[in-house]
């Protein structure tokens, strides 16, 4: 059965999400494309902005669609998938200060998950502010950790010293995330074709600065970092289900993203295992580890401790 690719653009106000959007739009009106805009207000702007490039946008205004899978999303994606043809992708620009992780997890919902596929998450970010963000608002970290992409945004009026220090922000905050510089919200529309489901893991170099942040005031102030942890033992991979989908729920306000490669004492293979939001997703990884290599998890989140995170992580070990 064919899924609807989900693409989920977020970043905060004014970072530019409805031209990136409407860049990829323009590149690929070859297409069957959806859109769901969402907007706090009861009149939606961007919806008019969006109209230019895609005729079938739905409107979804006055909340925000991350808190929870309201009737009107709900709508919408039933009456998506039974339009003649199915959409190709549908697009999801959410509201300025959404919790993206929460959206996307929507997607990963086994009822949702059978008749659409997350494709990627795409956090668009201001170069010329985004460290002064980072201390305004808590949802800047949330939706940067969250991005599968990260795309920074207003190159052109932005100082080498303001870019020096967003490429650090965000090398910091989600190591994982390849980070595309762009004027006027262009981006290759090939990132699209990046699907998150069959990234492989790499543990970045970079992984192990995130782990120890530099003494800068921002992220000093969010208490904002990561740990790595390594397992030479393979996993039950139930219970770490398990355990880490109880946590996630608990702590849902410290602990941001999981990513990392697990072995399965099940069946000897190489799990990709990754958090959004609550929800937990374990897939066959696209590269296996080899049998030397030891099982690797990074945690990133507010107030992390390294013990307690490694306590919690041991428990899904196989016994």
């Amino acid at each position: 059965m064919k899924k609807i690719q989900v693409t989920i653009l977020t970043g905060f106000l004014g970072a530019g999400k409805t031209t990136v959007l409407n860049a990829l739009l323009q590149q690929s009106n070859g297409q069957n494309n959806v859109v769901i805009e969402n907007e706090f207000g009861q009149v939606s702007i961007d919806g008019g902005l969006v109209r230019q490039y895609s005729s079938d946008v739905y409107e979804i205004s006055n909340g925000c669609i991350c808190c929870s899978l309201d009737d009107e999303l709900f709508d919408v994606l039933t009456e998506l998938v039974h339009e003649n043809p199915v959409p190709d992708r549908l697009f999801i620009e959410a509201t300025g200060v959404a919790d993206s992780g929460s959206l996307a997890g929507v997607f990963l919902r086994r009822d949702i998950s059978q008749r659409y596929e997350l494709a990627q998450v795409i956090g668009v970010v201001d170069a010329t502010n985004v460290a002064e963000r980072l201390e305004e608002a808590e949802e800047v970290s949330r939706q940067i950790t969250a991005a599968d992409l990260l795309v920074l945004n207003k190159m052109r009026e932005a100082t080498e010293e303001q870019i020096a220090e967003a490429r650090d922000l965000l090398r910091q905050l989600n190591p994982f995330a390849p980070v595309v510089p762009c004027e006027d919200g262009k981006i290759p529309v090939s990132w699209l074709e990046t699907r998150r489901s069959r990234m492989a893991f790499q543990l970045p170099a970079s992984v192990t600065a995130a782990a120890k942040p530099k003494a800068t005031s921002h992220l000093q102030q969010s208490d904002i970092s990561s740990t790595t942890h390594t397992f030479d033992q393979p996993f039950d991979l139930n219970q770490l289900r398990h355990v880490l989908t109880v946590s996630l729920m608990l702590y849902a306000k410290q602990i941001y993203r999981i990513k990392g490669v697990v072995k399965s004492k099940e069946d000897g293979q190489s799990y990709l295992l990754q958090s959004t939001g609550k929800a937990l997703q374990i897939t066959p990884a696209a590269a296996p580890l080899s049998m030397d290599s030891p099982s690797t998890l990074v945690v990133i989140g507010k107030g992390l401790k390294k013990e307690a995170i490694e306590r919690l992580l041991r428990q899904g070990v196989a016994r």
